[in-house]
């Protein structure tokens, strides 16, 4: 009897390391990569040997797989063996025949049942789903201890390793590639998630949302066209500028020569005041900017780091025929991610709800924005 009891009492104790593998297991898998590196650097030693894991899941898995099948085997042989010993002359003292025949077969059935069902509960269910509660302190926590069991298990881990990749290579993939941790959409998903559950705020959201779509943009969705491009001719006198100016309230303003497909340059403001107060007259040959074509189906993230490189705040658009389709300033770029930006010079709202319910809209408004 005595030794029924310690065979129980050890496959308990081997149900119990089951789960802790299987604990282990899981935690390192759905660990944040984010976070153990960031602690990785501040000098944790569990959480370096926490990323090595991560980065190569391969002798990882091979290990904690070792783990999970010696301990199975080995319980199923001592509740076996328990079976045979403690069930079996129970069941055949039962009158009746056919249990006293089948009486081995039933204790170790018996015995698999019971092994099973607290395997699958204490064994993996219970622990992985506390791993999965807190992943970053469970794999801190095992693992020293997986890394040590994994080196004294090495060859096995590495001849597992070998065959693994062998039998994947005729179908193309290498063993334990490890995904992006997360896509875009994901990422998506959990800012709609953050701004419902009220981790970011409504601006915060709107904000974050427009970083992807500012990177999927062309620079035709957000330039000012042509038919409302404010320029001026090259031969305009200083005194009709100076009243454009004055109207319009811009810093910059396109020159063209004959028409708006013949730019000549970018008028600075600034400088046009400044030379018009020291001699009364202004030259615009002299004081204009060279101008930054761009074609109209560029990317606005990709004209925007060209216009920083540059030290330009306006690009003419160039469509697909060489003509001028348009102007974009830096202005109009940044707005994509936060939005219109509004001086005191600006018309309010393009959008006026009116008395009856309806709206009255500026027909230069794009439908995003009218969204």
């Amino acid at each position: 009897m005595e030794n029924v009891l310690f065979e129980v009492i050890l496959i308990a104790l081997l149900i119990l390391l089951n789960g802790y593998l299987a604990g282990t297991e899981i935690a390192v898998v759905a660990a944040r990569k984010s976070a153990i590196q960031q602690m990785a650097e501040s000098g944790d030693k569990n959480a370096k040997i926490l990323l090595r894991f991560k980065e190569a899941p391969g002798r990882f898995l091979a290990t904690i797989q070792i783990g999970i099948t010696g301990v199975s085997v080995l319980a199923s042989a001592i509740g076996g063996a328990a079976a045979v010993k403690a069930l079996k002359p129970l069941l055949q003292a039962v009158p009746v025949k056919a249990i006293f025949v089948a009486a081995e077969p039933i204790a170790i059935g018996t015995v698999v049942i019971v092994i099973t069902f607290f395997s699958v509960i204490f064994g993996e269910l219970v622990p992985k789903s506390v791993a999965l509660m807190n992943p970053e302190a469970i794999g801190l926590r095992t693992a020293r201890t997986i890394d040590a069991f994994s080196r004294i298990n090495a060859i096995f881990v590495s001849f597992l390793t070998s065959v693994t990749a062998l039998v994947l290579k005729p179908f193309g993939q290498k063993p334990y590639t490890e995904r992006s941790t997360v896509t875009e959409e994901e990422v998506k998903l959990l800012i709609q998630e953050g701004g419902r559950h009220g981790v970011f705020e409504p601006a915060e959201e709107k904000i974050l949302q427009s970083i992807f779509e500012f990177t999927d943009r062309v620079v035709k969705e957000v330039m000012v066209p042509t038919t409302q491009m404010v320029a001026i001719r090259m031969d305009m006198a200083a005194g009709d500028i100076l009243s454009l100016i004055e109207e319009e309230q811009f810093s910059r303003y396109p020159v063209f020569g004959k028409d708006t497909n013949d730019i000549r340059g970018i008028l600075h403001v600034k400088d046009f005041l400044t030379i018009l107060a020291k001699t009364g007259q202004a030259d615009l040959r002299r004081i204009i900017k060279p101008p930054f074509f761009t074609p109209e189906t560029m990317k606005i993230s990709l004209l925007l780091r060209e216009m920083q490189r540059k030290r330009t705040h306006m690009a003419l658009v160039v469509d697909e025929y060489g003509g001028i389709a348009g102007l974009v300033t830096i202005e109009d770029l940044i707005e994509e991610i936060v939005g219109e930006i509004r001086d005191e010079h600006d018309i309010e709202s393009p959008v006026i709800p009116l008395i009856d319910g309806s709206l009255l809209i500026d027909a230069a408004i794009s439908l995003r924005d009218l969204k």
